[in-house]
């Protein structure tokens, strides 16, 4: 399966404006949590220059906020999840204390903590410019078979049980749920070629699995992303032999 790279052509815009993070006021605050709906990582009114001095922010909208795109999002660690979980519920990551939070900045003599402060608010800048129009996701699950279901004629894929969740656990919980899961459950397969695949991988097999996005719920636990698997692939697990088990494609 291919493995889609999320383009990056408007990077050095939105790092001018994630650096002058918009100050949402009291205003927009209280309007929000009039509505009912969370206020989450107000940024900061100040943001550091080259030389370790502050200057005013400018307002700057988010980009797309909760727009749902096109572009893959592939293999993608916490803090991207985290990234994701921010421009789908049109939230301003507050990038600047984030940065301020990492190991080699707060460690930093006062000569070179502003500028080691920049370049990590700049990186993070960067993984947050990559989930502009993401629509899907693309990850790996690891699985096992069921026993084989001679009634049915196949087998249990237990990673896609209905109902089950994937968690990331990044700046915050964001949690996986698919709901046509079910449909990628049951894997059919004739007894001659199901007793190879067993023995091919002793019932561990990994999933690489394509989930469009469809909406985002938010729950005590975090928030939720919704979504529907588009693809998947079964392979092995075996070292050095990752072979390629069975395709399927659920659009």
């Amino acid at each position: 399966m291919t493995r889609v790279q999320i383009q990056h052509w408007r990077m050095p815009l939105l790092i001018a404006a994630l650096l002058a993070c918009t100050n949402c006021g009291k205003g927009a605050e209280g309007s929000a949590q009039e509505a009912g709906t969370a206020v989450y990582g107000a940024p900061p009114n100040n943001t550091p220059d080259g030389a370790g001095n502050t200057k005013a922010a400018s307002k700057q909208p988010n980009k797309d906020p909760g727009r749902i795109g096109d572009a893959v999002l592939a293999y993608p660690d916490d803090m991207q999840v985290t990234m994701l979980a921010f421009r789908l519920t049109g939230r301003t990551p507050p990038l600047s204390d984030w940065a301020a939070e990492d190991y080699k900045v707060r460690r930093a003599d006062e000569f070179s903590k502003a500028p080691l402060l920049q370049e990590e608010t700049i990186r993070l800048a960067a993984i947050y410019e990559a989930t502009e129009n993401v629509g899907y996701l693309q990850y790996r699950l690891n699985s096992q078979l069921s026993q084989y279901d001679s009634a049915k004629g196949g087998y249990y894929l237990t990673a896609f049980t209905p109902g089950q969740q994937t968690t990331f656990s990044g700046r915050e919980q964001v949690s996986l749920l698919i709901d046509n899961m079910k449909e990628a459950y049951f894997w059919p397969l004739e007894p001659d070629d199901a007793r190879d695949i067993l023995a091919q991988t002793s019932r561990n097999v990994s999933l690489d699995v394509k989930v469009r996005i469809t909406g985002t719920e938010r729950r005590s636990s975090g928030l939720l992303i919704k979504g529907q698997i588009t693809d998947y692939g079964i392979y092995s697990q075996r070292y050095n032999d990752e072979r390629v088990l069975a395709q399927f494609s659920l659009d």
